[in-house]
């Protein structure tokens, strides 16, 4: 049985900076632009609206991911740990429109072991500002191996895109999935059981 600590981890995730004046200015320019300088409501108080979603969408400063990052020793367990249904909302890049997520995380324990709500913590910090999915994931797997050193880790990102659901040729919402699978997770017997426990759970993307 292993008594050592866990040592302090470096800070992963950079901090964000933003400027919310500089926001709600550049919000009343696009609404000008799009023919709604006309409306009194629209153009006085919307721009500071949306300056503090986007600053809380964005940039979550609510949201504690400083150091140390939450480890406990490892006292032998060697078996897959698999946490699902841990919901986020990200930003498409490529439109600024929000996409809502469900992520499913596993991982084969080498010394340490971590606390869950870091993990769900850490995505929505990493999800909650422009991004595609394919960086998202490689982006999440870099942070959940340098932090909890498995020897093996999994991550399923699942998620409905405001940009195709609001275009008026495409209402439907599409699920996208992008997975990726690192150290002993890419070989069976660890990647079957990931995938047979979360491609069996339909997503839901309430909550």
């Amino acid at each position: 049985m292993t008594t050592a600590e866990a040592p302090p981890v470096g800070q992963p995730l950079p901090p964000k900076l933003l400027d919310l004046p500089r926001i709600a200015a550049a919000t009343r320019e696009l609404l000008g632009a799009l023919g709604q300088d006309h409306k009194t409501e629209v153009m006085e108080h919307t721009p500071e609206r949306v300056a503090q979603l986007y600053a809380e969408v964005i940039n979550p400063a609510a949201i504690d991911i400083e150091i140390p990052w939450r480890l406990f020793p490892n006292e032998g367990y060697d078996d897959l740990i698999l946490v699902t249904d841990a919901h986020y909302v990200s930003m498409c890049e490529h439109h600024l429109a929000p996409a809502f997520g469900v992520a499913h995380f596993g991982y084969v324990p080498g010394e340490w072991l971590t606390g869950y709500s870091k993990v769900k913590k850490a995505l929505n910090y990493l999800a909650r500002q422009p991004a595609l999915n394919e960086r998202l994931l490689t982006e999440a797997l870099d942070v959940l191996e340098t932090v909890i050193e498995p020897k093996g880790v999994a991550l399923q990102l699942r998620s409905v895109h405001c940009c195709l659901a609001m275009k008026a040729n495409a209402p439907a919402q599409e699920v996208v999935t992008v997975q990726g699978f690192r150290g002993v997770l890419r070989d069976d017997p660890y990647r079957a059981e990931f995938s047979a426990a979360t491609w069996a759970r339909p997503p839901s993307f309430a909550g």
